[in-house]
């Protein structure tokens, strides 16, 4: 990739504007090609897109004129970013101008040749003839991918500050072969989930470790007044710095390295979206981490091809090189050491859960032993070895069926197998170091304890939607708050139930009793929970006004039971609702306090 040394506001201004003023944004494509091509791309179907665009650069063909409209400027570059396609110089600079296309050129986003002799790169329709025969076509080494800010991420008033764009290598949207491994990932789900996920609050330093193609440090520098981006692939580095110049950021600093080991100092917040993928470790896999260290320096010819062990790629985006789930616990167990007081970190992973081990006793909380960091693991997902290998087997691009499918899930089984490996887990991590900032009881200098929890939330969609962040710092909240309250002090405060709450009664048909009652979250991770009577009974009168010991002795008078038994059971089950942000604590009513 060439790097001509063009600044930060040169590339932002000649390009990154140009492209936002061309229109080449998430909203003004879904509106080009409407909501069914949209669907397909979501299932990772380009055909759509990619025949929509060359439909409206034919009828520019079929005009004498040979003036484009907007639709026919953007579907070029469609064509070009985002679907891999050579297109025509003369289209292009119709569409963006000479100067933009001469930024994109200098600073490797775009090559000049003859047509047809890019290989691997389809060719669009509606060429340009010339005198001299047909017009030079460009093509794009780099996918540079438009994102419409998330509500919730800072934006500022200027046009296209609700808008970033994002360089990495074009994937299986576009390519059917295997992908290579070095390959540099852009958006994917984890990362969305991760974008979703980080809080948004003002803080001085923030870092990105692993950070791909910078989507999270993008993000992060729009509220943090520094951002650290690490990684150990050097290609992923000079792709999230080119996209940092494209969008005019220079708030990131970019550092190589492993993890942490690039972090020379603590940090208010913390994110990563690791290589977690366990991957079974084979010789083959031991000579190509060798040759990936030794070929690091930069970035590589993408036209020679997959490098295949014979098994599968090694994907630097999502193998870290270790056994099992040793890098997530590397990590995991590294990032207290790098957080300031009161500093938070949001961090994905996959771990295992081994045969003849609990799930309480195995993971993140687990691991954990500083008495000074309270830890959220919330687990999204968990498969069995068979599932989890052809998870990661079909997001290499590997055929299913083919021999190197049935080679590499042999490989997989026997790896987890040889650690007696139950099951996989997709999950969070949520971590805050204490700052002493709210137990006004605790000695001068002291600091609060820490709770270390999990929570298994599978039954509810694995996308994480829009304020899931907020709601999961809430719920963090609520569990911090949960670790220092004994008996009396839940019997004695009044709680609201959450206003996106509904309960379903289920009736048998002629009966009047309901044969079941069920609590379903509108918000955070749709969570349902099943209810007695007298809990659904509480749960409806949650108002803030009484107590839960005021309840229990209301509930007990209707239900004819004892008054003490219930608010014993009571304060068990408004704990778990509690600890899932179903219900808020308000205070003592009559005192005020909390």
């Amino acid at each position: 990739m060439t790097d001509h040394g063009a600044t930060h506001s040169d590339l932002h201004t000649t390009l990154g504007k140009r492209l936002y003023r061309a229109g080449y944004t998430e909203p003004r494509l879904r509106q080009m090609w409407g909501g069914a091509v949209t669907d397909a791309l979501v299932r990772n179907n380009a055909a759509p897109a990619i025949h929509r665009c060359e439909r409206l650069l034919g009828r520019r063909r079929d005009r004498s004129d040979g003036a484009g409209t907007v639709d026919e400027d953007l579907a070029v570059l469609a064509l070009l970013f985002r679907f891999q396609r050579t297109v025509p110089v003369a289209l292009l600079r119709r569409a963006l101008g000479d100067e933009a296309v001469a930024a994109a050129v200098s600073a490797g986003l775009v090559e000049i040749g003859e047509s047809g002799e890019r290989p691997g790169a389809g060719t669009c329709e509606g060429g340009i003839e010339s005198e001299h025969g047909i017009e030079p076509e460009a093509s794009a080494p780099f996918a540079i991918t438009p994102y419409d800010l998330p509500v919730g991420v800072p934006r500022g008033f200027a046009p296209g500050d609700e808008n970033l764009y994002l360089v990495s290598d074009h994937g299986t949207l576009v390519n059917p072969d295997v992908l290579d491994g070095d390959f540099v990932l852009g958006l994917g789900g984890a990362g969305r989930t991760l974008v979703s996920l980080t809080p948004r609050e003002h803080c001085a330093l923030a870092a990105d470790i692993g950070t791909g193609c910078g989507i999270q440090a993008l993000l992060l520098a729009r509220h943090c007044d520094r951002v650290i981006a690490t990684d150990v692939s050097a290609r992923a580095l000079r792709l999230a710095e080119l996209g940092a110049r494209l969008n005019g950021v220079d708030s990131i600093e970019f550092r190589s390295g492993s993890l942490l080991e690039p972090l020379t100092e603590q940090v208010d917040l913390l994110v990563s979206n690791p290589p977690f993928v366990i991957t079974p470790r084979t010789a083959t896999h031991e000579s190509l981490d060798t040759t990936r260290e030794s070929s690091s320096s930069g970035p590589t010819d993408r036209a020679d091809g997959a490098r295949d062990s014979g098994l599968l790629p090694d994907f630097e985006y999502r193998d870290g090189g270790m056994t099992g789930d040793r890098l997530v616990r590397t990590l995991v167990t590294s990032i207290p050491a790098a957080l300031r007081p009161g500093g938070r970190s949001v961090c994905l992973g996959n771990w295992e859960i081994g045969a003849h081990t609990a799930a309480e006793e195995s993971g993140p909380h687990a691991w954990i032993t500083d008495p000074a960091i309270s830890v959220l693991v919330i687990e999204r997902e968990a498969l069995d070895p068979i599932a989890y290998a052809e998870t990661w087997i079909r997001d290499g691009g590997i055929p299913r069926a083919s021999e190197q499918w049935n080679r590499a899930t042999a490989a997989w089984i026997d790896d987890l197998d040889s650690r007696e490996v139950a099951e996989i887990v997709f999950g969070y991590v949520v971590m805050e170091r204490n700052d002493n900032d709210f137990r006004t009881f605790e000695a001068p200098g002291a600091v609060s304890p820490g709770f270390k929890e999990r929570v298994r939330i599978t039954s509810a969609p694995t996308n994480a939607g829009p304020g899931i962040g907020a709601f999961v710092q809430t719920v963090f909240e609520l569990r911090s708050w949960l670790s220092g309250v004994d008996a009396e002090e839940m019997a004695t405060t009044a709680f609201t139930r959450s206003p996106d709450l509904v309960e379903h009664r289920h009736l048998t048909p002629g009966e009047s009793d309901p044969a079941s009652i069920t609590l379903e979250q509108g918000l955070g991770f749709g969570q349902v929970f099943d209810l007695d009577t007298a809990l659904a009974g509480f749960v409806s009168v949650a108002d803030g006004t009484l107590t839960l010991r005021q309840t229990a002795v209301a509930l007990a008078h209707l239900l004819e039971v004892d008054a003490a038994a219930l608010e014993e059971q009571l304060i068990m089950q408004v704990r778990q609702l509690v600890a899932a942000g179903a219900l808020l604590p308000t205070g003592d009513p009559e005192t005020g306090s909390r």
